[in-house]
């Protein structure tokens, strides 16, 4: 106690305090430095870019093992992996631009609500599909897809301020078009399956396309949202360039880097069921598909963290110390 008296004394005095403290901020700079190298060589450098291509490297084997392995009495992959190839493309395009792109951060915060539009049809055309097939066994998927449908709507309204109007969202045509176009899309390809019954169809999978079934059309629709789920906001990034001389300068905002949390915190939660929890619980004796998922959620992973890097960033500018340039400004109708 005595001991501990003295301590206390000494170190209400200004320099031996003052001493201290600047000993506990010299131990806690290393630290911080090798976190900050770190992060700057993951996500600052063109570094950034190696997972993701070898992720997407690692789906296409997967992709090209199964087609030459795959038996008859196989449960049939090709279609279910092609997907989730195809699901990493608009990301590694997103990761791509933001990366390179002069305007990075400051074109994305306020449109992440039409990803958010495109999991609410996501989530609907599932549980529309379970409805009409009938719920049965898969009340906890079903029960999921409503808490994702909810999830999103809850964070668009509360976070986002965004219209709870279907008219107000038709508006976004880019989400509109993506999503009549992923529609169309699972239309045919049952048309296809049924009309034309090509000779390398399984059998199982043959004797399933004689007719038109109603859900399987709604999750395959589902399926293709899935997809282009990211692809609006990838549009707004490709298409920064032709209006960067005419816009004012955007910054990110304190609200704008809370809603990419939030956005980001969603996504993942989100993918967490699709891509781990539901795989583990159904897929555990096809590996491939466990793995196509897994390397679909690292990718995820991957690209949250590098955008919160981004976003964490106290100060974006441009070469000359100029203002960042926005798309954002430019069209209202298009923004959240």
């Amino acid at each position: 106690l005595k001991y501990t008296e003295t301590t206390f004394a000494l170190l209400r005095t200004p320099d031996i305090r003052c001493s201290a403290l600047r000993s506990g901020v010299a131990m806690a700079d290393p630290m911080q430095s090798t976190i900050n190298q770190v992060q700057t060589v993951m996500h600052g450098s063109a570094c950034t870019l190696v997972l993701p291509g070898i992720l997407f490297v690692v789906s296409f084997v997967l992709l090209a093992y199964r087609n030459y392995t795959e038996g008859n009495d196989d449960l049939p992959l090709n279609g279910f992996l092609a997907n989730i190839m195809l699901q990493m493309l608009p990301l590694i395009a997103f990761k791509v631009k933001l990366w390179s792109a002069q305007d990075r951060v400051s074109l994305v915060p306020l449109v992440l609500c039409k990803t958010l539009l495109m999991h609410v049809v996501l989530s609907s055309y599932r549980i529309m599909s379970g409805v009409v097939m009938g719920i049965g066994e898969e009340k906890l998927m079903f029960a999921v897809d409503c808490a994702g449908l909810l999830a999103a709507l809850a964070i668009l309204k509360w976070e986002f301020e965004f219209p709870m109007s279907p008219l107000h969202w038709i508006q976004h045509k880019d989400v509109t078009n993506l999503v009549i176009l992923a529609s169309f899309g699972a239309f045919c390809s049952h048309a296809f399956f049924i009309v034309l019954q090509p000779s390398w169809m399984s059998d199982s999978t043959r004797a399933q396309s004689k007719n038109f079934h109603v859900p399987s059309i709604l999750f395959t629709a589902a399926n293709y949202v899935d997809i282009v789920a990211f692809m609006p906001v990838v549009w707004r990034l490709y298409q920064a360039e032709e209006y960067e001389d005419s816009n004012t300068g955007t910054t990110v905002t304190v609200e704008a880097k809370r809603h990419a949390r939030v956005f980001f915190a969603f996504v993942i939660a989100f993918y967490s069921w699709d891509d781990v929890i539901d795989p583990a619980m159904t897929l555990l004796e096809e590996p491939l598909a466990m793995m196509a998922h897994a390397a679909h959620f690292m990718l995820l992973l991957d690209f949250a963290g590098f955008f919160i890097f981004q976003v964490s960033k106290p100060t974006t500018v441009k070469e000359h110390n100029e203002q960042l340039q926005g798309l954002l400004s430019r069209d209202d109708d298009d923004n959240c």
